[in-house]
């Protein structure tokens, strides 16, 4: 994919078409927002299923990245019902397709892209929002489980060609966010079969810059640090949903 984070790349990261990636982080640590910037600012045809947020959520946020906007100003222009110029500049960036489906099956995900792929040809991404809202009546419950659901989408990624990026969880002791996330944090330990892991935590302050650091904890493609020490320093502005660097 199209380079969206250089200090990612600089450290040997990349999102590639036909492989599997992992993004875990705690609760509102910013793995969706960073998520949003990347799949946004690639440009490329991208297939998003949302089910950890609602489309009324994902509208906020990717209109604020679309216009600078601040994430209030973006809910004061739809309290106003004044949106027509914010769907025009969102008209210009209609690279992703959405579901809302809270609890998605896999049938419901292969039936969907293969609609898309009828339509448009398959997307160059594919994102699931989370790997953990997936529901798999056929699957073992827990670690099982949710291996034999990255093995289904790592080779859906491999069938389809896309780039497919599966948001998931971390154990409690890193659910606040402050602290960098070893592979061991991974909730399920399910690192066997990505090709590339990152974990994320905040850093910095109101005053002197808030930072998302994002770990490369596995990286089939160059190197990695298991442990989550070594990771790129991004630019973040919550308020108006921007990552950058």
């Amino acid at each position: 994919m199209p380079t969206v984070f250089k200090g990612l790349a600089n450290l040997g990261f990349h999102f590639r078409r036909g492989q599997l990636h992992l993004i875990a982080a705690g609760p509102g640590t910013g793995k969706s927002a960073l998520t949003a910037n990347l799949v946004f600012k690639a440009g490329v045809p991208t297939f998003y299923f949302s089910a950890d947020s609602d489309a009324f959520t994902q509208y906020v946020r990717v209109g604020a990245i679309a216009t600078g906007f601040t994430t209030i100003e973006v809910e004061q222009l739809i309290a106003d019902g004044n949106t027509e110029a914010l769907n025009a500049v969102l008209q210009g960036h209609s690279h992703i397709r959405w579901n809302f489906n809270a609890s998605p099956t896999l049938d419901v995900i292969e039936e969907e892209l293969q609609a898309y792929a009828d339509l448009y040809g398959w997307p160059h991404a594919v994102v699931i929002d989370n790997v953990t809202n997936i529901v798999d009546e056929t699957a073992a419950e827990g670690h099982q489980g949710l291996e034999q659901i990255l093995d289904y989408l790592h080779e859906l990624a491999r069938a389809t060609g896309a780039a497919l990026i599966g948001l998931h969880h971390v154990t409690g002791p890193y659910n606040d966010g402050v602290d960098p996330i070893p592979l061991s944090g991974i909730k399920g330990q399910i690192g066997r079969v990505p090709e590339g892991i990152l974990t994320i935590h905040k850093a910095g302050s109101e005053f002197e810059g808030l930072k998302l650091n994002v770990s490369i904890v596995k990286n089939r493609g160059g190197k990695a640090d298991p442990s989550g020490m070594t990771f790129a320093e991004l630019d973040w502005q919550p308020e108006r949903m921007s990552i950058s660097g």
